[in-house]
This record gives C-alpha cells, structure tokens and sequence, in this order.
C-alpha cells in the first residue's frame, strides 16, 4: 500500500511506526480534499444556490459512510474537533443536563488516556461529584473485584477506552456493559480500534461512542462522535451558536432537535470531506477486513521479534494476539528514552517515546516512560525487520 501515500514517495527512506498518534494520508485523500475546496466549497446549512448544496451533500455522505462504518443510523453522529474537545462536549452537555450531578460517580479505567481523564477532572473540582478509577491486573484484564467494590449506586457514567494506546490490549467492553444499570451511560473511547478493525455499535451495546479521523487516514481536526439518538433527544448541549436552534428571540430560544444541536457554529466542512475520502478509500480495499488482515500479519511478526529478547526488555503488553499492532516496551540497559528514540530517527524509523498520554497506567506499573512503536495499513515485513534492526543494536550496545 505505500505506494499511495506520496509520504513515502517523498521520504523513500522513511519507517513510520508512530501510526498510533496519527496515521499518514493517501493521494486518494489528498486528491479528494483539493478537487472539494477547488470546485465545490461552501458553507452550508440553508443554501440556495449549487456550490452550498454540493457542500452539504458531501458533508452528510461523510455521516452516512461513518453510520455504515459503526452499523448506525447518520443522524447519530456528530463531528467535533479532537478527542479531548469531543468528550469535553458530552461530559458538560450530561452536567447541564443534569444526568451527571453534584456527588454522582464517574467511572474510569486506570489505563485511559489523559483526555477521558482530563475533561471529567476539571467538571468534578466545580460540579462537586467523585471520579473514581478501577484497576488493572498483572494480565492487562479489567480487576473484576475493584470494578464490583467501585460500581455502586452513585455510578451515572462508565468511560473506557476500546483499545489501550499504551498496550495495544483490544479490551471486551461489552461485558463492561453488561454489567452497567440502565441509569449508567457508557461511552467508548474507540479511538485506537475503530482506525484498526470492525466495530459495531450495536454489538458493544454503548450509548456514545468517540473516534478520530486523522487516525484512519483523514485530516487533523474531524472527530466523530456516535450517541443513540434518545441522548440526543435527551442532552441539553454545552455549546450552542449557529446552527444549533430552531428558533431564537431576546429572552429565549429553543434547540433543534437533532444532532444538529451539538454542532455549533460553522463545522469543519473540508476536513468532514477528508473523512469521507478516507472511508472511501478504505472501502476500495475491502473496507475494515483488510486492514485487520494486514494488521494481524504484522502483529505475529512484532511478537515473534520481542519474544527473543527476554529479560533484556521490559515491556508493558499483553502476550497475545488479540490486540492491534502498537507495543510500548523500554530497555533494561537504556534508561534514556530520548536517547532510544533519536537512535530510531537516526535510522530514519519515526516512533513515540513518553508517557503517551496515559500517565496513571505507567505510574500503576512503576514505569516512568516507555517508547511505542505502532504499525498500519502501508508497514510491511520490511518496516518491521528494520525496526528490529535498530532494536539489536540498542541491546547489544
């Protein structure tokens, strides 16, 4: 597939292994983006003329592709602009809608990253309700007993992660679920699973489901958000503006009553176009099937590698195969993280050294820092026999 990404025509020595944090765009993409803004860009919303209904067009076949992609209806989704932006909005529009209230308990997982954390965090010291976090085991696995003991009445919202940006562990949140009382909404953080295989909304059973584009081959700046169309009828947006009312006069003003309501102000038309052009892309290679395929392939290869290093590497994985292809480890030799990660640039091989967002995991682990190396549609064998390249001459040095 690397030849239809010009990333690569353009860096011929490049080994991206940083797919984890943003993935690279296809010329199909690229071409798609430019041939909209250059022959059909408008604003729209209430067009009258043919530029702004061509817009308009575009931007609901998007939706409809992603309610294909999730097995839901488009007018359950809503666009927004990055994760943390994406569940700020559903957290504060459950706050004013008072779902979520003074001494309520929010429920999260200790291994999520800093932006399911983060938006809760800053509601809780000013709405005065708790945040409490449920453990890990040593086998990855959610702590069923810590989860039962923290699960208690005053529990209004489960908040979990999908997939592990740290460990790559593609977790069953549908028991999750089944554990959950009608009155407890669950949202799915689905930003390193839905770029990596099939999801379906339906089958994980969760009311808001959240994802990325620019990890799936889109541009920066589209985020996606799935909620079941009776919280949509139910939620009182947090942000309102343009395009969000029916009706407005000097004292009062009433909501539409769609998903609309949650998208104020002019949307993100163009980079909507790049997520449309990008699930375009990703059905003319068999849709999901394909990159899951691949994926897998290149995930027996990576296990197959780390596997001969023993106790010279530390790792923070699961040993198994039900995980996407991201794996964080750190050096039982090295301890320098920005060190290891130069030595791979130095090879040309882009890889993400830190605490990738999720420091409440490593600190649960007692490590400081790991680096990460996550693969996608367009690595091959020969992306990751150079990464293990670099690895052995790390070890032995």
């Amino acid at each position: 597939m690397k030849k239809d990404f010009p990333i690569f025509k353009n860096n011929p020595w490049l080994v991206f292994l940083d797919n984890a944090a943003s993935s690279q765009k296809p010329q199909y993409v690229i071409d798609g983006v430019s041939e909209f803004v250059s022959h059909d860009y408008a604003n729209i919303h209430r067009w009258l003329y043919s530029l702004s209904e061509k817009s308009e067009t575009a931007y609901h076949h998007s939706k409809e592709l992603v309610g294909e992609l999730l097995n839901c209806k488009a007018s359950e989704i809503i666009y927004s602009y990055n994760s943390t932006y994406a569940i700020n909005l559903i957290a504060q529009s459950l706050v004013i809608s008072d779902i979520l209230k003074t001494w309520d308990t929010v429920l999260l997982w200790i291994r999520e990253h800093h932006s399911n954390i983060l938006p809760w965090q800053i509601l809780a010291e000013k709405k005065w309700f708790n945040i409490e976090f449920f453990n890990i085991n040593d086998e990855y696995e959610i702590d069923r007993n810590d989860f039962d003991q923290k699960y208690s009445d005053n529990v209004k919202v489960v908040s979990v992660a999908h997939v592990s940006n740290v460990t790559g562990k593609i977790y069953d949140v549908k028991k999750i679920k089944s554990k959950l009382r009608d009155d407890t909404f669950f949202l799915v953080d689905g930003s390193q699973s839905v770029p990596n295989f099939p999801v379906d909304v339906q089958d994980i059973w969760c009311d808001c489901l959240v994802f990325t584009g620019h990890k799936m081959m889109a541009y920066t700046g589209i985020w996606v958000i799935f909620l079941k169309k009776e919280w949509i009828r139910k939620l009182v947006p947090a942000f309102r503006g343009g395009g969000t009312v029916e009706d407005v006069d000097i004292q009062w003003h009433t909501l539409a009553n769609n998903s609309d309501k949650f998208e104020a102000g002019t949307p993100n038309i163009i980079w909507a176009v790049s997520l449309l052009k990008a699930l375009e892309y990703i059905k003319s290679i068999w849709w999901m099937k394909k990159i899951r395929e691949h994926e897998q392939k290149l995930v027996k290869l990576c296990l197959a590698g780390f596997a001969k290093y023993q106790d010279k590497i530390e790792i923070l994985w699961p040993i198994n195969t039900d995980r996407v292809a991201v794996f964080s480890f750190l050096l039982a030799n090295n301890t320098n993280f920005n060190n290891i990660g130069e030595t791979f640039s130095d090879a040309n091989i882009a890889i993400r050294c830190g605490g990738h967002c999720a420091y409440p995991l490593h600190k649960h682990f007692k490590k400081p820092w790991t680096c990460r190396m996550s693969a996608y549609l367009y690595n091959d064998e020969s992306d990751i026999a150079k990464f293990f390249d670099v690895l052995d001459w790390l070890i032995a040095s």
